[in-house]
């Protein structure tokens, strides 16, 4: 299947090198604004992306996939010309600013017969696949925590008046959307949706740069540490009546697991091996695109459904408008 790539930031650089050379894809086109042409055009020429263009419409007339790696304001808005058009659609996370929105394209795939994936890439690793298996194992879960916290190298500007989309509420930015949508997927993917939620948001500027966002599942509760004006060790714990599982990654990596069991035992677990974070991902999408296999998409899609209204609601109970909220 041919891939067509829409952006051409760091995310794009990141995976381009393992796209260009997997049998996942043929990454046959690249498309970016006119002002990104000259680096898009390098990057081509780099990994031998036969075609560059800054006309959207020429990529979608070129392509079978479409991977939209944008700024999250976009995102909507070119997974919906993609799908209107037949293609199947990976959009990086988040896939989009709220939750209509998401609700909207899922819709509008099912309309067209399309996929519709949303790129992240905690979902797809072998370290998650493991923490599924070995849930039982700690009993009663009672507390889940997740801190993903990086200083921005943008913050610093951000605080001296420039503001990148990251930091911008009309570009749907923010700490919760660019960092704490990893903790959301991590715990509605292993707990499905929570009953309820509030996020305790550090606002500038109608923008959150960090925050503590708390999931009530009832019998047990979650928290979600997000952070892009400060930095802290990342530590993922899932605490349960028999032990605690622990991993010190970010969830978009989903390091190496530790189950630690009450009677002082531990077992360590590490399974994604030493392909980049994007490999699994990729692979198992166009294997199920490939493959037809509408149960995988549909069971992925709820997820990342699930995860757009708890961001949404989050985000509203901070009092964090954006553009789509009009």
């Amino acid at each position: 299947m041919k891939l067509g790539i829409v952006g051409s930031g760091k995310i794009v650089q990141e995976f381009l090198p393992w796209l260009a050379s997997s049998p996942a894809f043929e990454v046959a086109a690249l498309c970016s604004t006119q002002r990104s042409a000259d680096k898009a055009a390098a990057l081509c020429a780099q990994y031998g992306v036969p075609f560059h263009v800054t006309d959207y419409s020429q990529l979608l007339a070129a392509v079978d996939v479409v991977y939209i790696a944008l700024p999250n304001l976009l995102h909507t808005a070119y997974a919906k010309a993609a799908l209107e058009a037949g293609r199947h659609v990976i959009v990086e996370k988040p896939l989009a600013p709220c939750a209509s929105e998401a609700a909207a394209l899922s819709a509008l795939a099912h309309r067209k017969g399309c996929f519709l994936f949303e790129a992240v890439t905690t979902q797809y690793l072998e370290n998650y696949r493991k923490l599924r298996q070995l849930l039982p194992r700690v009993g009663q879960v009672k507390l889940v925590q997740c801190n993903f916290s990086q200083y921005s190298s943008r913050y610093d500007a951000f605080c001296a008046g420039q503001t990148a989309p990251v930091f911008d509420p009309q570009q749907a930015g923010g700490a919760l959307m660019d960092l704490a949508v990893y903790n959301v997927s991590y715990i509605v993917g292993l707990f499905g949706e929570p009953q309820q939620v509030h996020y305790a948001a550090n606002v500038e500027k109608g923008i959150d740069t960090s925050g503590i966002l708390t999931m009530d599942y009832r019998s047990f509760k979650a928290v979600s540490i997000a952070a892009k004006d400060c930095a802290a060790p990342p530590r993922y714990v899932i605490q349960g009546t028999r032990g605690y599982l622990l991993q010190k990654s970010t969830a978009n990596f989903c390091g190496p697991v530790t189950l630690h069991l009450n009677d002082g035992r531990e077992e360590h677990f590490s399974l994604n091996g030493k392909r980049p974070r994007c490999a699994a991902e990729f692979e198992i999408i166009a294997h199920a695109i490939a493959a037809g296999d509408q149960e995988l998409c549909s069971g992925m899609l709820e997820t990342s459904l699930a995860v757009s209204r708890v961001l949404t609601a989050a985000r509203q109970s901070a009092g964090i408008k954006f553009p789509c909220d009009k």
